[in-house]
């Protein structure tokens, strides 16, 4: 039985404008609103990595220092007559209201552009061995409407047109120091006495809106673990699998925990293609294959132009 796991450059290879370059041109010329929205918080010149690694720049390249002026724009004044117990949260309660307006523009944006992907005049461009089972990270329905695979036989793992799609980065939460990214430094606010004695000299609404950003990354956080318990059933289902094909796929580390939870679903002895598009592609599915502990003898690698044959019908694999 095979699976075969299919990234955003399958679709790419269908002719089908889905990288994140034509997201930005999409937003450009169809929502110039979200793009403002996104103003705030990033860089979003059509050279930003936004619209090249773009669920990694969701956090990486986000601006916090336009949180942390928040923060300092809505301390609460002590001193004034009209000084009230509900100003310790004024902070919080914007850096609330400011990121969950982004997300929501962000998401919307980015639903309304994979719904506007057309697929119907899209040919076949792959002969598949079947049966097999489908793992695919891509958003359109490509897979069922032009190739007739059985729904039952695909997994959506970020599900798919017409559903809440799933993106975001994967940076865990253990590795993010909010004081580092709000104010550049993770000792901010601390202090040694002259006993060795650290103080701090974090104001409450400080705090209560540090709790704010740290909500904001996690809702920006690909919820890896949470997925692949969800689809426990379909990965159940793997045991029989004794080949796994790798098409159209960058090998990214946010998704390395899918990878990892396949090699523990199927044959131990699986055979592994791993196609790739550039040299950095290789590197990282070699990458891939050292952390999941997959011996080298399992291994085949694949330039996606060696994949090419008569009629341009690729068929995987039978060789």
């Amino acid at each position: 039985m095979k699976l075969i796991v299919i990234g955003n450059g399958f679709d790419i290879s269908h002719d089908i404008p889905c990288r994140y370059s034509n997201f930005y041109n999409y937003l450009n010329k169809n929502r110039g609103d979200i793009l403002e929205a996104m103003e705030k918080f990033y860089y979003i010149g059509n050279d930003s990595d936004l619209w090249s690694d773009f669920e990694n720049s969701l956090e990486e390249d986000i601006n916090y220092e336009s949180l942390s002026e928040i923060i300092g724009e809505n301390a609460p004044n002590f001193f004034s007559d009209e000084f009230r117990d509900r100003d310790w949260y004024d902070a919080q309660i914007y850096v609330e209201n400011d990121c969950d307006e982004l997300l929501v523009s962000i998401r919307s944006g980015f639903e309304e552009w994979i719904k506007s992907l057309e697929i119907l005049q899209i040919g076949k461009k792959y002969k598949f061995d079947m049966p097999a089972f489908f793992i695919t990270f891509n958003y359109t329905d490509v897979l069922e409407q032009v190739y007739r695979i059985p729904v039952s036989n695909i997994l959506h793992i970020h599900n798919k047109v017409g559903e809440e799609l799933v993106f975001g980065h994967g940076k865990k939460a253990e590795n993010f120091n909010v004081k580092k990214a709000l104010y550049g430094d993770e000792k901010a606010f601390l202090s040694v006495d002259e006993d060795g004695n650290i103080e701090s000299r974090e104001v409450g609404h400080e705090k209560f809106a540090e709790n704010a950003v740290c909500a904001f990354f996690d809702k920006m956080r690909k919820p890896t673990e949470k997925i692949i318990q969800n689809h426990s059933f379909f990965f159940n289902n793997l045991s029989e699998v004794d080949e796994v094909i790798v098409l159209g796929h960058s090998y990214n580390d946010i998704d390395f925990p899918y990878f990892n939870k396949i090699a523990e679903s199927i044959d131990k002895k699986a055979r592994w293609i791993l196609c790739y598009f550039s040299d950095k592609d290789k590197e990282f599915a070699k990458k891939v294959m050292g952390e999941i502990k997959i011996t080298e003898d399992l291994q085949e690698y694949k330039h996606c132009n060696e994949l090419e044959i008569e009629d341009t019908q690729l068929k995987l694999w039978n060789t």
